[in-house]
């Protein structure tokens, strides 16, 4: 059914005509067509006023729940994208990426009480892979059976198992022997820390335009610059709780970084059979300070010492078949139009895997919707791209090292250890990148791609009156544009308002849908639709630096 366009959509049009008629460098010419114009206007009253973004976002997190990889609601919500997907008209599946190495992990309960001198209910959560409490010994299966006791405060730096077995004089072992241990000191929270930031923070004028005015790209430049020593010192943190445990700690707490609780903690890579670590909580900042006050000072002031009731009821369940093992994205692909050019694909995604405490609402379902909404916007609007169109959802980049999108790379696109490429890596124009949150578009982060910068004012063009138009020759990493860096391909991130991102939702028990800013989703839908389609149809593929050395893997950070 037709209906005559809004008045908005005319004046959108009006903008779109424009721009499509502005003079461009040859090399980043995209069509110019009155058709063109009025598809993208079509796009942008679809997106502003028909939008389903939000609502995807909110069934991808609070309806499916956290989706750690690995566990059932992954699959489910996995499988739930992929049928979406199919309905706006993309030939849609689940793809292998790889063989997991680690268990199911399923969280039945969970609960962490002060029961002296005084009750409280304390916020906390268990480590994502965490055994249950109630084991006769390390190893052993619990039954989520409560353990109580009085806690122990270790403030002694731990980095690895040789520390543990040194500290104290070797007295550690009989200190932490049938007790709850609490691992650190609460963190001092400076007034330069960034969760005393005000939040809901948006990017100044001042602030965009120092990030336009850059001329050093900085690091990361490629994926294994983003990894550092994380993987390194993730095995030392795993050896200290394991050392634990074989000193007879019945369970560990450890103190946040912020008042909420985020799921960045000492033992979470996905490979590492944590069943002779103890079973293992993080505690918001100030429920852990409460706690860590009362083991100091109920003596001193004559109270009774303070006790606590814990309690992890979780499943471990080993692959039983090949099958279970085998690691899986969702992809779709909207297909090319254009004899010449339809093999050759721009592609849009970000990470679909979450930690556990919340329900990865802004980390990552929000850039998940919007990539699944831009190619819907595309397909309502009745376009057809030049180009192919491509959408990934990533599994395993919270916790497993970006192994969804490196094997994927890997498959498709070649090896960075020894940059042996694939055909299919010359047939890719462009990676674009949506994981920082649920802020709109200001921008895109060129990875020091410089020659990128006239294409990306010409893609952006006909949105600009929304606000995406900083362009930064900075890098930035810790997202899944990185494995595609490192073989050559243009990849880059969507500079994004911050929002209580970084003081609040990431990694956090507050990272659910009610945080979400449905708005600043479905600036970002048309955005990422308009740059998707520009790109698709650009007479060349976007420009390339040059390629990367080969590089040893070592893992990935956070």
């Amino acid at each position: 059914m037709s209906r005559r366009p809004s008045i908005s959509t005319r004046i959108a049009l009006t903008i779109l005509l424009g721009a499509s008629l502005a003079v461009a460098p040859a090399h980043a010419q995209a069509p110019d067509t009155a058709g063109d114009a009025a598809l993208l206007a079509r796009v942008r009253d679809e997106g502003m006023h028909h939008s389903r973004v939000a609502e995807t976002a909110t069934i991808l997190s609070d309806v499916f729940g956290p989706r750690l990889a690995g566990s059932r609601a992954w699959g489910e919500a996995a499988e739930w994208a992929r049928g979406t997907l199919a309905g706006y008209g993309l030939t849609a599946r689940l793809e292998p990426w790889g063989t997991r190495r680690g268990n199911r992990w399923t969280l039945e309960s969970q609960s962490l009480e002060l029961t002296a001198p005084y009750y409280a209910r304390l916020v906390a959560y268990p480590f994502a892979w965490s055994p249950a409490t109630g084991a006769a010994r390390p190893g052993a299966p619990g039954d989520g059976a409560v353990v109580r006791g009085t806690p122990v405060l270790v403030t002694e730096r731990l980095d690895s198992a040789a520390d543990v077995a040194r500290a104290d004089s070797g007295r550690l072992a009989a200190r932490v022997r049938g007790r709850i241990v609490m691992l650190g000191e609460v963190p001092a929270l400076s007034i330069r820390d960034e969760h005393a930031e005000p939040l809901n923070h948006r990017w100044t004028d001042a602030q965009l335009d120092s990030l336009a005015r850059l001329t050093d790209p900085g690091s990361p430049r490629d994926y294994w610059e983003d990894a550092g020593d994380y993987p390194a010192m993730v095995a030392r943190r795993q050896g200290v709780y394991v050392a634990l445990a074989r000193a007879g700690a019945l369970a560990v707490l450890t103190p946040s970084r912020n008042p909420l609780v985020p799921m960045v903690g000492a033992y979470q890579a996905y490979d590492t059979d944590l069943r002779e670590a103890p079973p293992a909580m993080v505690v918001s900042r100030d429920d852990y300070g409460r706690l860590a006050n009362l083991v100091r000072l109920t003596a001193r002031a004559g109270r009774p010492a303070p006790e606590v009731a814990l309690q992890i009821r979780a499943r471990l369940d080993a692959p039983r078949t090949r099958a279970d093992s085998t690691g899986y994205d969702v992809t779709a692909e909207l297909p090319g139009s254009d004899p010449a050019l339809k093999a050759e694909v721009v592609m849009v995604g970000g990470h679909f895997d979450s930690w556990t405490s919340g329900t990865g609402a802004t980390d990552n379902a929000a850039g998940a919707a919007v990539a699944i909404e831009a190619v819907r916007l595309l397909t309502a609007a009745g376009a057809h791209p030049r180009r192919t169109i491509r959408v990934a959802l990533w599994d395993g980049e919270e916790h497993e090292d970006y192994f969804g999108s490196l094997g994927w790379v890997r498959a498709h696109l070649g090896d960075p250890e020894t940059m042996r490429l694939k055909p299919e890596q010359a047939r890719l124009s462009t990676y674009l990148n949506f994981d920082n949150g649920t802020g709109r578009i200001r921008g895109v982060w060129l990875q020091g791609n410089a020659a990128a910068r006239p294409v990306f004012q010409r893609l952006l063009a006909p949105v600009a009156d929304l606000g995406p138009t900083t362009l930064t020759i900075a890098n930035t990493g810790s997202t899944d544009h990185m494995p595609f860096t490192s073989v050559g391909i243009p990849a880059f991130t969507f500079l994004q308002d911050p929002l209580d991102y970084e003081t609040r939702t990431h990694h956090t028990n507050a990272d659910v849908a009610a945080n979400l800013a449905p708005d600043d989703l479905r600036q970002a839908a048309v955005v990422t639709a308009t740059v998707l389609y520009g790109a698709a149809n650009l007479p060349e593929r976007l420009p390339r630096m040059p390629l990367p050395p080969p590089h040893r893997a070592t893992g990935a950070g956070r």
